[in-house]
């Protein structure tokens, strides 16, 4: 999976490239957190993500929990067909704001 910042002062904006799953989901869960307390809101650009595992689920989980509890928000902004269907399965879709 690639990732890339973009920092617009108190908001960033991660591009995603690829797959979100088990196999990068610790690693990526370790950056979106450490962003999490760099900006106050923090926007996934999901254009280019493939695929997203129930890993990657728990990932959005716990980067949503840590911006909220710090008083700001995740968005989701370009979600694919396929991911969007499974946010919407699971329910994250009622929880966060998907653009």
């Amino acid at each position: 999976m690639d990732i890339k910042l973009i920092d617009r002062g108190e908001n960033g904006e991660l591009i995603l490239t690829g797959r979100l799953e088990t196999k990068n989901a610790d690693e990526v869960c370790e950056l979106f957190l450490k962003l999490a307390d760099r900006f106050k809101d923090l926007t996934l650009n999901m254009q280019g993500l493939k695929y997203i595992s129930s890993a990657g689920l728990r990932v959005l989980k716990k980067t949503y929990m840590k911006l909220h509890s710090n008083g700001g928000e995740l968005i989701l902004k370009n979600v694919p067909p396929y991911v969007k269907e499974v946010l919407e399965m699971t329910g994250f879709t009622e929880i966060l704001n998907v653009k």
